[in-house]
């Protein structure tokens, strides 16, 4: 061996001694679980999610990005802004669960209810070039797109979003209940799997019977979109919606919403009419949602155009009345009675969108049936205050502007009354919404007086 390799060998031995020696002298002493992200301590948020969510459902709500469940994991969706995730729960909770609860019961619901909701901010995309807006895994798990884009002060976004969560819960049922075999064969020629394509246009799926384009991928589909549908837009949409149709079209997506409501009946008994009222009513109310008040369906001419007050009906008996109303209402049979008239019922019917008739009934001492119309123009504010003009008809020859003249004095607490207050309007009485009456009441009430009402029969 040359000097020359017996230096090159003695260099690199020394190398690795070295090199050994340094590992040796350097072992790490870390503490792992100082770094573990996958369970991140409790915050806030989390605090109220276990407290509303958590503890009263067995629902777990899972905001932070994990990529496993997306179910495709090839597509790129941005996680949840965290300012997104509490208003998302709170909608689950008011316009899902509690209205399923207050219906169907707290068994039915925990029973039921998916136990996983996970939040994603983005759409998720498809190749088609439609996106997702939700998914149920398994009936187990719901997975909502597109929350970063969500305005909770806009009602129609807020009812679009939980009308994608009745979809998804509709799936979960179906799973355990099967759709009748009878909605299969309503529209079974015209499902299209390629719902996407150009020619399925709104229009086009609506005459066919579908009350939407995505309702003809296939029969899962078509129920859960009209479950949703008829829960979130509401009956009355429906009914517009429906009526726009062909012929064909409109006793198809009847025949479809008759059986939805005999499959909650016969399959969960649940009284469907009930639980439409319920997500109305919470949409209405928490969310502001005016397209399920009682005043644009007058405004829209989606309901009759005239309440009927007759206190004699059972319901007032059932339901009761308003004691400084029926006070107003003593004092107008009391004074008629003094002209041997006796006081009936009366009605108030929209002639136009400013003009508002009050036809008061009444009889002789004789038994003739008499009516006194009082016209009333109407105004509405910014935040539906309702105030009533009287119109001057005195000068009328039609009989029962003349009939009105010659009985004002026995009907002046009454029209004092609608004169001298403001109003909002309402679906009412109070507590009476639900039990198979959905949409057949409604009436108004004295701004800021709750207990000043008159309520009739659509």
């Amino acid at each position: 061996m040359t000097l020359k390799n017996i230096l090159h060998t003695g260099l690199c031995a020394l190398l690795l001694m070295s090199a050994a020696s340094c590992r040796k002298s350097s072992a790490l002493d870390v503490d792992m679980s100082k770094y573990v992200i996958d369970n991140p301590p409790s915050t806030d948020l989390d605090n109220w999610i276990t407290d509303n969510l958590t503890n009263p459902y067995n629902i777990q709500l899972q905001y932070r990005y994990e990529r496993d469940l997306l179910g495709d994991v090839g597509k790129d969706v941005s996680p949840v802004k965290l300012d997104k995730v509490q208003p998302t729960a709170q909608a689950i909770i008011n316009v899902f669960l509690k209205t399923y609860e207050k219906v169907a019961g707290v068994a039915f619901i925990k029973t039921h209810t998916p136990k996983q909701f996970v939040l994603f901010g983005s759409a998720s995309y498809n190749t088609d070039g439609s996106f997702t807006q939700g998914s149920a895994d398994g009936g187990r798990r719901v997975i909502l797109y597109d929350l970063n884009n969500l305005d909770f002060t806009n009602p129609a976004q807020v009812s679009t979003k939980m009308l994608t969560i009745h979809h998804e819960f509709t799936h979960i049922l179906n799973q355990t209940i099967a759709i009748q075999p009878e909605y299969q064969l309503v529209t079974k020629s015209d499902y299209l799997t390629n719902w996407t394509d150009d020619n399925n246009t709104a229009d086009v799926a609506k005459n066919l019977g579908f009350i939407s384009r995505y309702a003809r991928m296939n029969y899962n589909e078509d129920f859960a979109e009209t479950v949703a549908y008829l829960l979130t837009k509401g009956q009355l949409w429906y009914d517009s919606c429906a009526k726009t149709a062909s012929a064909d079209g409109l006793t198809k997506l009847k025949k479809k919403e008759a059986l939805v409501v005999d499959y909650f009946k016969q399959s969960l008994s649940i009284n469907f009419r009930d639980l439409q009222n319920e997500v109305s009513k919470v949409l209405r109310v928490i969310y502001n949602d005016k397209s399920k008040s009682i005043l644009y369906a007058w405004q829209k001419n989606l309901i009759n155009p005239q309440l009927t007050m007759n206190f004699n009906e059972p319901v007032y008996t059932q339901y009761g009345q308003s004691a400084k109303f029926k006070a107003i209402w003593e004092n107008v049979k009391a004074a008629l009675k003094t002209a041997n008239y006796t006081l009936d019922s009366f009605k108030a019917v929209f002639k136009s969108p400013t003009i508002i008739q009050m036809q008061q009934s009444f009889t002789t001492a004789t038994g003739t049936p008499l009516v006194a119309w009082y016209d009333f123009n109407y105004t509405i504010s910014a935040n539906d205050i309702i105030t009533f003009t009287p119109i001057d008809s005195s000068s009328s020859t039609t009989l029962p502007y003349v009939i009105a003249k010659q009985a004002a004095a026995g009907f002046a607490p009454l029209n004092n009354y609608l004169k001298n207050n403001p109003f909002k309007t309402d679906w009412m009485p109070p507590g009476a919404e639900g039990g198979g009456n959905y949409l057949k009441y409604g009436g108004f009430y004295v701004n800021n007086e709750p207990d000043n009402y008159f309520y009739g029969k659509l």
